[in-house]
């Protein structure tokens, strides 16, 4: 008897066609109330949005298998990866502006992990659960009404790849979706759970890589190959390596891991060209393989391509709160993580001219048009600043209390001279409306090197805060 680690559970395709219909009505009531007013509200120029035509046809979803983890998990939570396959034929318009355009068909691929927790003695028997896909899921849209687009004010191109990054911010890892089935459940720790660890992958050398380059469209030539690493949202290339199908590379890179089970690196080899990039090969490694060996030095064989190895070492490195370990490295590698759960901000002001320094200080401006604008309440989003990396949140529209929450990681290289960045800034008006530095060394002052409350806001009012939780790791 051969039990498979991913099952058919055809039974529940048989549900989702059954209730499909239903999904659709409820999803057409969803656009007219929801989105639709949300769209209006993002920019003026789509104040006459209308969605003309809402109909999510008769093909729904299908789950090709399920994968139930019952091993080196939580005995109160129950962790599924669904596999979904959606090849839709839906149907949406909307008019912006006496402009139509809309989706006709959507295909979509992708692991869908789905976590049950916590498990509980009484109804509902779960407390919330939790949706996130574990890679950037496949997308392609069928649009209709393409060619009037960029006439339409206030619009951009639309792409699959700009709906794919849209998904990847809200539901691939680091993100998710967190949706309480229990009253008074408390999903903080949910939402944002902490990292299991920290991979670092020296990328060294290849070998025996496929020739792409040519000449005259008949000799070929060597290529000039670099790489492509993966792990949820975050992406790292390589250098080039111009004329070689035997590169050495000696670059490292890091990757926080969310999750172990499932996960994989994935590694692309490319041969950069003037016009379109050559694929090379693939790898992908299990993160559950690195985590158990700790460290692993191997030459890969790679896939998709007729010849081709990869050497690469990776490292497992283990998040603790010794602040012992917190020495700045030798060899200029991050010595730390910094996590920053961005929760919300309280009694912002309008604009930056109703506050100078801390004090109240508005200024007078003739132009009526302006002064009409400032009178509502700022369309805010925040810049995190470690060193030389800097991560921007999502925008909330027009509150002077937004809520965010969001989580956000940097390495860290000398966690007693860095500090963190914050700057609260005006999506309409591109102005600073608080900002905020908080040295890491004070983390170091605390027993778990966390930072959980409201930060005073510099260059705001004098009871503008912004709430974070910071963890030093």
């Amino acid at each position: 008897v051969h039990f498979p680690d991913v099952e058919r559970v055809e039974w529940l395709n048989k549900i989702l066609v059954q209730a499909w219909p239903y999904f659709g009505t409820i999803m057409e009531k969803t656009f007219k109330e929801v989105v639709e007013p949300k769209i209006r509200a993002k920019n003026v120029h789509l104040k006459t949005c209308t969605f003309t035509k809402i109909n999510f046809g008769e093909k729904c979803p299908r789950i090709n298998g399920i994968k139930a983890y019952t091993k080196e998990i939580d005995r109160r939570q129950i962790t599924l990866d669904l596999q979904i396959c959606y090849i839709g034929d839906c149907e949406i318009h909307m008019d912006i502006s006496k402009f139509n355009l809309g989706v006709k068909g959507v295909q979509l691929y992708g692991t869908l992990r789905v976590i049950l927790e916590p498990l509980l003695s009484d109804p509902p028997f779960v407390g919330a659960v939790t949706l996130f896909f574990m890679q950037k899921p496949h997308l392609e849209i069928n649009w209709a009404g393409m060619s009037n687009l960029l006439d339409v004010p206030g619009i951009s191109v639309m792409s699959d790849s700009l709906i794919q990054d849209f998904i990847a911010a809200r539901l691939v890892l680091p993100n998710r979706i967190t949706v309480p089935l229990k009253k008074n459940m408390n999903i903080a720790h949910l939402r944002f759970p902490r990292s299991h660890g920290v991979i670092r992958v020296h990328l060294l050398e290849a070998e025996n890589l496929v020739q792409k380059d040519s000449f005259l469209g008949a000799i070929r030539g060597k290529s000039d190959p670099y790489a492509l690493l993966r792990l949820g949202t975050v992406q790292h290339r390589s250098k080039t390596v111009s004329r070689d199908l035997n590169p050495i590379w000696n670059e490292t890179f890091e990757f926080v891991v969310h999750e172990v089970h499932g996960q994989d690196l994935e590694v692309d080899l490319y041969d950069e060209d003037p016009d379109k990039d050559d694929f090379m090969g693939s790898l992908v490694i299990k993160l559950l393989d690195v985590r158990n060996d700790r460290t692993v030095d191997e030459w890969f064989p790679l896939s998709k391509t007729t010849s081709g190895h990869l050497h690469l070492k990776l490292e497992w490195l283990s998040l603790v709160n010794d602040q012992e370990k917190l020495h700045e490295d030798k060899k200029g590698l991050p010595t730390a993580i910094l996590i920053v759960y961005l929760e919300s901000a309280f009694n912002l002001p309008k604009n930056h001219f109703e506050y100078s320094n801390g004090e109240c200080g508005a200024k007078k401006i003739k132009n009526n048009k302006y002064l009409k604008k400032t009178e509502q309440e700022p369309s805010s989003f925040v810049l995190l600043t470690v060193g030389n990396k800097t991560q921007k949140s999502k925008t909330c529209n027009f509150s002077k209390d937004p809520t965010w929450g969001q989580a956000f990681t940097f390495f860290v290289h000398n966690a007693h001279s860095q500090s963190l960045h914050v700057e609260i800034k005006d999506k309409d008006r591109d102005t600073a409306l608080g900002t905020s530095v908080i040295c890491l060394s004070h983390l170091l002052k605390d027993p778990n090197m966390t930072l959980d409350q409201r930060f005073q806001l510099d260059h705001s009012s004098a009871d503008s805060f912004i709430k974070m939780n910071l963890v030093l790791r």
